[in-house]
């Protein structure tokens, strides 16, 4: 493919379809019910899995052709495509609730944590009212501020090749998630990559496993719909 060729939104559904639903998984995993059921290592290598992920999908995104759009109307208005808005609304919601979390942030009711005196069905009704209940908001603010980022940090790789572009932004994603992942954790980087090194070598099919699962699907089934769009 040409290294600056447009892509059809609707060619790439798929693509971000699989990428949103991804995202939607990772979210769900945050519920601690859910959380407490899974194997040593899931929620770090699930963790670690969103920033190449949001890289790539920023990288397809900054390619799509919306078509004529007012210039004076908002992104997330001139963004014409169901799933694109789905897999930026889970991945964006993700980041958020990890913060939340972590910061043990919450402005009156808004919390993703529900109290723990709650019966289990009370609980995943307060956690899904921080997150889909928010949904529109997620995706207002992700068009805001991390498309838009997103669109500038893989700039040059939309210059490349569709495979190497693809792939060159699974890696910057995953150097970056590092750093970002770090400092919401309020931990130093190479402290938070030793944890990251241990929690592998404890458990390296779980570690690998998903985070490849995660990735490289997406990444594959993105470049050979970008193929079949040229």
């Amino acid at each position: 493919m040409g290294a600056n060729a447009t892509l059809n939104p609707r060619t790439l559904a798929p693509y971000f379809v699989l990428a949103g639903l991804v995202h939607a998984a990772a979210v769900a995993t945050r519920f601690d019910v859910l959380a407490a059921k899974l194997p040593t290592g899931a929620p770090l290598a699930i963790m670690l899995a969103q920033f190449p992920l949001l890289l790539l999908s920023g990288y397809f995104e900054g390619r799509l052709d919306y078509g004529e759009r007012m210039k004076s109307m908002p992104l997330w208005l001139r963004i014409d495509s169901g799933p694109v808005k789905f897999a930026f609304t889970f991945g964006f919601m993700y980041l958020v609730v990890v913060a939340a979390q972590t910061w043990d942030v919450s402005i009156g009711p808004v919390d993703p944590t529900p109290p723990l005196s709650f019966p289990t069905t009370q609980r995943a009704l307060w956690f899904a009212m921080f997150t889909l209940g928010f949904a529109l908001l997620f995706f207002m603010v992700a068009a805001s501020v991390l498309i838009p980022v997103l669109r500038v940090v893989t700039y040059p790789l939309r210059r490349l090749p569709t495979l190497v572009g693809s792939v060159l932004a699974l890696a910057v994603g995953g150097g970056l998630g590092l750093l970002v992942l770090a400092g919401v954790q309020s931990t130093k980087l190479a402290a938070f990559i030793t944890g990251v090194k241990a929690t592998i070598r404890s458990d390296p099919a779980i570690m690998i496993g998903v985070t490849l699962a995660a990735t490289l699907g997406p990444l594959l089934l993105g470049a050979l719909l970008a193929r079949k769009d040229d």
